[in-house]
């Protein structure tokens, strides 16, 4: 099993090496939403798209 830091150099190690600090900041932040999304799904705190666009149509006026 690796460790968080063994997780954020491989994707370090992944991007160009041309890249950006920014760059490779937004892609680590990009990767840790993903993973908490996916964690999030894993343990039921989500909601279905058909949930999400009856909440966003009831903001509407």
């Amino acid at each position: 099993m690796s460790t968080a830091k063994d997780d954020l150099t491989r994707l370090i190690q992944q991007q160009p090496e041309d890249s950006s600090r920014e760059e490779i900041i937004r892609e680590l932040a990009f990767h840790a939403m993903v993973e908490r999304g996916l964690s999030d799904a894993d343990a039921k705190r989500s909601i279905s798209n058909e949930e999400m666009g009856r909440r966003i149509r009831s903001w509407q006026p």
